[in-house]
């Protein structure tokens, strides 16, 4: 009986995380809607009053959101429980129709959007770990145009592939996010040849190229991507909130489902720089962008904090501090590069007959 139990454990053991995903995705397109959504959320919920490391941090950047005091584990178990919700829905995507995709997005102030892209240009979204971000992928790919988005590479690398495969699945182009990639500049081309819309996650900074910004009062380090996508193809870039609502009724009908997303598109910036401004100069201009998408979105995260599903550490009193004086010591110093090679290249011109 022992080796028994040692030969099972041992099978068990040899699961891979790809591996738990793909049983999880036959499970939930197994069960009952009602049945799978119950499990996950439960299983979240008690996962978010447990003191988990992520669960910490996620209570942290909670309480930062609203009054400073520490995150209540009623609020983290609902943020958990939320989370746990935009896991099944992926794991379920495939067993949802286009018609049920549409009936389970509300949007609002998407017409300025629509305008530009109707017009031929390409537009930058900027959008937070909120609710689920890929189901308004899914409706922008149905309703919109063309959907584009840099995503995190995962380890192992077959994770990654297999979040790509499913995005895949809904028409949306992932370009990876990895050491020797450069997929800023392979979504900068692809603006340039068709009016899409480019997406980007960008409420923590996965490099060491962040940018400081005030959100509920307190400095945080997101990422300059959008704003940089904008200024450098003149884009206009969208702040967009999303977040979970209940469904009733004849919409919970055509969704399948008791729950849907709120989707606020909010109105847009643009740079200010023209190509040959000078480096200082661009640089402000994303600042600027990147606190006008992060104070946009304030409210949204304020109002839906269990909706925001961030577990890693973004505000800068929480980050290592070391790690920290190191990134801004590169920044500071990429800067002094681009500014002396700025005005070398001014010399130039005047020397220049």
């Amino acid at each position: 009986m022992k080796r028994k139990r040692t030969r099972r454990f041992s099978r068990w053991s040899d699961l891979t995380i790809v591996d738990v995903f793909a049983l999880g995705e036959r499970i939930v397109n197994t069960l009952p809607e009602p049945v799978g959504r119950i499990a996950f959320e439960v299983g979240g919920a008690l996962a978010g009053l447990m003191p988990l490391h992520g669960v910490n941090v996620l209570r942290m950047n909670q309480a930062r959101l609203s009054t400073g005091t520490p995150g209540s584990r009623l609020l983290s178990a609902r943020a958990m429980a939320s989370y746990m919700r935009y896991y099944y829905e992926v794991l379920h995507f495939s067993s949802l129709s286009a018609d049920n995709i549409r009936a389970r997005v509300r949007i609002t102030g998407v017409q300025p959007l629509r305008d530009e892209l109707a017009a031929g240009h390409s537009i930058v979204g900027a959008l937070a770990h909120m609710g689920n971000w890929d189901m308004i992928g899914a409706y922008a790919q149905l309703e919109l145009g063309s959907v584009h988005t840099i995503a995190e590479k995962l380890n192992p690398p077959e994770l990654f592939d297999f979040f790509a495969r499913t995005r895949a699945k809904l028409g949306m182009t992932i370009y990876p996010l990895a050491e020797g990639e450069h997929p800023l500049d392979r979504l900068m081309q692809a603006m340039g040849e068709s009016p899409i819309l480019a997406v980007l996650l960008a409420d923590r900074d996965l490099s060491s190229n962040g940018v400081e910004v005030s959100l509920a009062g307190h400095s945080a380090m997101v990422a300059p991507g959008p704003a940089l996508l904008a200024q450098r193809r003149s884009s206009k870039l969208f702040p967009i909130a999303v977040f979970y609502r209940k469904l009733k009724g004849e919409e919970k009908r055509r969704a399948g489902s008791a729950w849907g997303i709120e989707v606020r598109v909010c109105p847009p910036t643009q740079t200010r720089v023209s190509a040959d401004a000078s480096p200082a100069a661009r640089r402000a201009d994303v600042a600027r962008m990147t606190q006008y998408w992060v104070s946009a979105l304030e409210p949204y995260l304020r109002e839906h904090v269990e909706d925001w599903h961030m577990l890693q550490r973004v505000f800068v009193r929480d980050l290592d501090r070391e790690r920290l004086a190191r990134t801004r010591r590169k920044a500071a110093q990429r800067a002094a590069r681009e500014d002396q090679e700025y005005r070398e290249r001014l010399q130039v011109r005047k020397v220049t007959p």
